[in-house]
């Protein structure tokens, strides 16, 4: 005989945890704190305990901790007397990673491209054609990668395009309230 069938509104709270699980991974997260987000998110404004949280998506107590503290570190999630909520300002979460992750990445590659290219400079014969040419193009990267920092910079802090952007994300991203819902926003 069949297992009973679970709740219409567990199966979709499982369904959505599941999808930004894979988001999670996509991104380079781990599925499981995909999976809590997405859980919490969905869950609604009430605090949801740990053991809640692991029986629902089946994660052990180290598993569902080291998730939480993670997703608490990107000020995803946030611990609250009862439980945890998370963060409904999808835009606040994407841009703060954006903002620490990536900038990481774009700030190691300046770095060692600039060394890359002064250390070819210093030792370099400036009349041969392939170290020329080679300077040029470390010259035009520099240029793409100081680029997209002040494209970073854009997105993330406030400017004439993170503001376009923040309008249509807060319209796109706000979830619809329950009566009694609270906002919770972390950085506030």
């Amino acid at each position: 005989m069949d297992a009973a069938p679970a709740s219409p509104l567990l199966d979709a709270h499982v369904a959505v945890a599941d999808l930004f699980g894979d988001i999670a991974v996509f991104w380079g997260f781990p599925r499981s704190q995909g999976r809590v987000f997405g859980l919490l998110l969905v869950a609604g404004p009430r605090p949801m305990p740990q053991r809640t949280i692991r029986a629902v998506l089946g994660l052990s107590a180290g598993g569902a901790s080291m998730a939480l503290a993670s997703l608490g570190q990107w000020s995803a999630v946030r611990r609250v007397e009862g439980g945890y909520v998370a963060e409904t300002n999808l835009w606040r979460i994407i841009t703060g990673v954006f903002d620490r992750r990536e900038r990481a990445q774009i700030e190691r590659a300046i770095e060692r491209l600039a060394d890359a290219r002064a250390r070819l400079a210093a030792a370099a014969d400036p009349t041969d054609p392939d170290c020329a040419l080679t300077l040029a193009r470390m010259t035009r990267l520099l240029e793409f990668f100081r680029a997209g920092r002040a494209f970073l910079d854009a997105f993330v802090r406030r400017s004439p395009l993170r503001d376009l952007l923040d309008t249509i994300a807060r319209r796109a991203a706000r979830l619809p309230t329950a009566p009694g819902d609270v906002h919770v926003h972390l950085d506030a």
